[in-house]
């Protein structure tokens, strides 16, 4: 019997690995050299404790937290970074701004690592822990795209840069498969759209648990959130008000009702990025479609 199709993992023409590492790449690319004492728009995180938290450190990062997990009952409990961001940056506050790109170039190489073992294996399915709970482990890895996208957005802000297409590109198709997977995880049947103007995606999710996850190829139809990547990165993350980016028609909003099929994540995901907004959000939203 053949597994459940677990979204890129099983799409035979996307680059997983690629992919990932081209987003690492670009991510270190804008932050090599760059003035690492600028304050973000997170609050009390300038760009170093953004790039510091992503490193390896020691020999270890968030990744090997989640490799510990694989194949143990561990893998069901969500992980809280919280703490562990908090000790990692009070540890190597002092470290010099070369260490701190290297430490990231670390992370990069043993996510290279990973992909090289699992893509086309059946390890990269082993469910290991995540702040969403437990994920396939490709799916996690790939995942990191989106917080790659999102932290890239935060990191320009500070140093009033621009953010390289390609890490918007692989974040909006990191989210559309995480999403989908936390969808087929929640049991839910629904097929959604992330419109985005430079990268479409959309996945369908099933109550059995598997989802599949492909490009929106010509005109898009079903529940979708149409508008430019960055706009709906950070919207999805909290860096934005989604109902204010409505409102002004940044974003838009087909077939709200199949849209609100997913607020059961945001209640089963307590470490949901931007779960909060995005719940009062979905309420607004409803009530602005329905009316």
């Amino acid at each position: 019997m053949a597994a459940p199709a677990q979204g890129l993992i099983d799409h035979p023409d996307h680059d997983l690995g690629g992919a990932v590492l081209q987003s690492w790449d670009a991510f270190i690319a804008l932050v090599d050299g760059a003035d690492l004492s600028r304050r973000t728009r997170l609050d009390g995180w300038t760009v170093r404790e953004v790039v510091l938290h992503l490193g390896t450190w020691d020999g270890t990062s968030s990744l090997d937290t989640a490799l510990a997990t694989r194949g143990t009952d561990a893998a069901r409990t969500p992980l809280d970074p919280d703490e562990a961001n908090a000790a990692l940056i009070t540890a190597h506050r002092d470290a010099s701004d070369e260490d701190v790109v290297a430490a990231l170039r670390a992370s990069r190489d043993a996510v290279a690592d990973v992909l090289r073992d699992t893509i086309g294996s059946s390890g990269g399915r082993d469910v290991v822990a995540s702040q969403l709970g437990p994920l396939p482990l490709l799916t996690l890895v790939h995942a990191g795209c989106y917080e790659l996208a999102v932290h890239a957005l935060d990191v320009a802000d500070a140093l009033d840069t621009t953010v390289d297409p390609v890490l918007l590109n692989h974040g909006i198709a990191a989210l559309t498969d995480s999403t989908g997977c936390l969808a087929a995880r929640e049991g839910i049947d629904a097929a959604i759209g992330i419109n985005a103007e430079s990268s479409p995606w959309s996945f369908t999710a099933h109550a059995d648990g598997s989802w599949t996850t492909q490009e929106i190829v010509g005109k898009a139809h079903g529940p979708r959130v149409t508008g430019s990547a960055e706009d709906i990165l950070e919207a999805s993350a909290g860096r934005a008000d989604p109902v204010r980016l409505v409102t002004l028609r940044h974003l838009k909003i087909k077939h709200v009702g199949g849209l609100l099929a997913l607020t059961p994540i945001i209640d089963q995901v307590p470490g949901l990025p931007g779960g909060r907004g995005l719940k009062a959000a979905a309420k607004s939203l409803g009530g602005l479609f329905h009316h």
